[in-house]
């Protein structure tokens, strides 16, 4: 009776991470097609704007930058740096 028991629990088991396994390795796989696909044919908007990338230029006394971040950002984290810096 016992051995019975294990032996569909072993059944069970086996059948549900196999088919555990094949749900998850179709999942990635989908979503890496999507991605091959997405990345093949692009959009509209994504082949109009596929090489820019916005700039934001921040000129101070002694040096002048061109960065991809926008300045307000840049000053939060120079802010949340100074205090970092203060505290520690």
């Amino acid at each position: 009776m016992i051995t019975d028991q294990l032996a569909e629990a072993a059944v069970l088991l086996g059948v549900g991470m196999t088919v555990v396994f094949v749900f998850l390795t179709l999942l990635i796989g989908g979503i890496y097609s999507i991605a091959w696909f997405a990345k093949k044919f692009p959009g509209p908007d994504e082949a109009a704007h596929k090489n820019r990338r916005p700039t934001y230029s921040q000129n101070n006394k002694n040096y002048s930058t061109s960065t991809t971040v926008e300045p307000r950002i840049a000053e939060a984290i120079k802010a949340a740096v100074h205090s970092h810096r203060r505290k520690g």
